[in-house]
Parts: C-alpha cells; sequence; structure tokens
C-alpha cells in the first residue's frame, strides 16, 4: 500500500519515518520544497508541492489544523483514504462535511489521536469493564512549542486527554473550563477543565506550555484501589489497602498499604496507530479513531473555550 504524507514538519517527520519502517512510504508532499526534499531523500521516496504530483493509495495529513480540511477533502475526492492529524478541523462543520464525503466516497477517515494507541490506554479500558470508576483525571503540561501557531493549549495538549477521557468513560454532557493568556498573547496558554459524563462520572484535566518539567499522566480512582498511568514512561502504578484489626480493638487499626508498579511491554503509539489505520483500509472497517470520534473531540475542546469566556458550563450535544 503507497501511503504518501502531506506536511513536512515535526509531525510529518514522524509519520514518514514510522511509514518508512512499515514499508508503506510513498512519498512527500509539502509547499516547502526544501522540507519536503529533505525528508524523501532520507527515505528515498519521492516528493512534490502538490499532492496531484505523487501517485498513492492513503494519505497522512500533518500540516497546521488551518489546512486539514481542504487538503482531506481533496484527497477523498480522488477516493483516497486519509489519516488526519489532530485536531481533526477547526470548525465542526467542516469536520462534519468531511465525515459525510468519506461515507460518499466510500474510504477509510481516521483522526490522529496518538493517545489511544499508548498501552496504558488500552490497559485501563480493560481495567474498565472490571472495575466500578469513580473519578478520572489527566495533566499534560511542558514548556511553549515553538512548532504550534494557529490553536491554543486546549487543541494541541489537552485535546488528547478530551479524547482519552471519553474513550475510557463515557459521552461527554457538559464542560466547564478555567484558564486564560500569561505568556502567548493570542492563545491561551493553560486550562483547567471538567468533564461532566452522560454515566454521572466526572473527569478533570490539566494543562498547560507554562511547566519546565514535560508531564503526560493519567489518573482513575476506582471503588477499591486508586491507579496511575505514565504516558511517556508506558507504567501504570496501582495502589490497594488491607485492613486488619480485632474485633473489639478497633482503635490499633493497622492499614496495610499494596503499591504493585506494572511496566508494560514498550510499544510506539504512532506505529500502532499506522497499523490501525492500514488494517481498516485492508480489512474495510472502521478504525479505532474514527472521523466521528475526532469531532466529538473537537466538539467538546470548542466547549471547553467557550466555557473559559463565560465561566459557565456548556453542554455538549
Amino acid at each position: 500500500m503507497k501511503i504518501i504524507v502531506v506536511g513536512a514538519g515535526v509531525m510529518g517527520r514522524n509519520h514518514a519515518r514510522v511509514l518508512s519502517s512499515l514499508g508503506h512510504l510513498a512519498g512527500v508532499v509539502d509547499v516547502d520544497e526544501n522540507a519536503a526534499k529533505n525528508i524523501a531523500k532520507k527515505y528515498n521516496v519521492p516528493w512534490g508541492k502538490k499532492i496531484s504530483d505523487l501517485e498513492f493509495d492513503a494519505a497522512v495529513v500533518a500540516t497546521p489544523t488551518v489546512y486539514h480540511y481542504s487538503i482531506a477533502k481533496e484527497i477523498m475526492e480522488r477516493g483516497k483514504h486519509v489519516l488526519v492529524e489532530k485536531p481533526f478541523t477547526h470548525s465542526i462543520e467542516e469536520g462534519e462535511e468531511l465525515i459525510d464525503l468519506a461515507k460518499e466516497m466510500n474510504v477509510v477517515l481516521e483522526v490522529g489521536h496518538i493517545e489511544r494507541f499508548n498501552p496504558i490506554v488500552e490497559f485501563f479500558k480493560n481495567i474498565n469493564e472490571k472495575e466500578k470508576l469513580i473519578t478520572i483525571g489527566a495533566k499534560r503540561v511542558s514548556g511553549f512549542p515553538t512548532r504550534i501557531r494557529d490553536v491554543g493549549v486546549v487543541m494541541d495538549l489537552g485535546v488528547h486527554d478530551i479524547d482519552v477521557l471519553r474513550y475510557l468513560v463515557d459521552e461527554v454532557s457538559g464542560v466547564y473550563a478555567r484558564g486564560g493568556k500569561i505568556k502567548n498573547d493570542k492563545y491561551e496558554d493553560h486550562a483547567s477543565i471538567v468533564l461532566n459524563f452522560k454515566n454521572g462520572k466526572t473527569g478533570y484535566i490539566e494543562t498547560n506550555w507554562l511547566t519546565p518539567k514535560k508531564i503526560r499522566k493519567l489518573w482513575l480512582t476506582y471503588e477499591d484501589k486508586y491507579a496511575e498511568g505514565d504516558y511517556m514512561g508506558q507504567s501504570v502504578e496501582i495502589s490497594y489497602e488491607k485492613i486488619n484489626y480485632e474485633e473489639f480493638n478497633t482503635y490499633n487499626l493497622q492499614i496495610d498499604l499494596n503499591i504493585r508498579k506494572i511496566a508494560l511491554r514498550r510499544e510506539e503509539p504512532l506505529r500502532r496507530e499506522h497499523m490501525d489505520f492500514i488494517k481498516a483500509i485492508e480489512e474495510k472497517k472502521k478504525p479505532l479513531v474514527s472521523g466521528e470520534d475526532g469531532l466529538m473531540a473537537v466538539k467538546i475542546a470548542q466547549a471547553a473555550l467557550k466555557s473559559m469566556n463565560v465561566g459557565k458550563v456548556i453542554e455538549v450535544k
């Protein structure tokens, strides 16, 4: 299968690297001729300034968000499959149109919410089917990224955990968020987001571009245990307690805290994402992260931004 990468920035280079290792990279497209040439030369594939310059079966769109809609539309109108980086689109209307077009053209449309392919998310998805979840939270913070030009921290970082929490818990019914601009004049650079789920659970997300230390963590409180997941380390820590007491002596309770550390099998999420995309095309089935999933993440993120402006809970439909 021939897959091209459209966009030769940081993520485009990563997509090209993984696709090359899988034997599916068929070319690189970018309006910046030198950027496209450099990647193409490294992996010995063709390059072009336009999609029409190359032959391919599917494409990855790794451009700035504002161009996702027009490029993905052109690709699907050619009858080709497409993986669009997150955030899916700049507007809800654009996302809805792309979803309809994918159905009309009978092509696979996947959205690059890479953390769904992180082993810790798969681990917690399985745990949640057996344990009673009470609350869930995520922390995704780091310094300001020079690569981002057209979205704020909610759409850049927060959208990762918006998608993961929705995937692990349930559909989101409402959003309340606070945040603002400290070092960025144009877009918000910090946000605290509370998600209300339709099943009655609550989730919390902290995200910013202000922290010198890069943190990517997930934590879940269950009825009888507490768990933490490290996205970067791909490890999980589960804590639970055992209370020992004598029937007639409850004053001296003995509480044993047990902590179990689990090192999951390390796998590159981006590689797993591409394998899912290829499998969906070959088997003509729905990918793990559909266009509808990508659109819901955009809707929830936009609701969070609106909540920050008006100071109220915003309903998500």
